[in-house]
């Protein structure tokens, strides 16, 4: 399940998404929150994010590239550890604008790095 609390404060609005993003509702509820909002800089926090599958990271992908096309902007916020494993292990963070402290940033660790070679092995 998946629950999003909107912040807006023009031309900002932060989707604070708590749970998990997964190919179904999940992933169709934050394509619809995200795409309706009309403020230019979409901010998706996913510090409460505990599981996110290919659809959700191609939906981040999708939502940065449609942001792009109508001048907007699509800031990943906040990564859970595991999301951003999953990015890191995708290479998807040189991809989306990711926020978030260095603390987070501290779990992607060179272990990480290994495992990233062995899949491309």
């Amino acid at each position: 399940m998946l629950r999003i609390d909107i912040q807006s404060a023009p031309p900002v609005v932060r989707l604070l998404c708590a749970g998990r993003i997964v190919l179904g509702v999940e992933a169709e509820t934050l394509r619809c929150m995200a795409t309706s909002r009309p403020e230019r800089l979409v901010v998706v926090d996913l510090q409460q994010i505990y599981a996110m599958d290919a659809a959700g990271l191609g939906l981040l992908v999708e939502l940065h590239c449609q942001a792009q096309q109508r001048a907007g902007i699509l800031m990943v916020a906040n990564p859970s550890p595991w999301v951003r494993r999953l990015m890191a292990l995708t290479h998807l963070e040189s991809v989306l604008q990711v926020a978030g402290s260095e603390a987070t940033e501290v779990a992607v660790s060179d272990e990480d790095e290994d495992e990233r070679r062995a899949m491309s092995a």
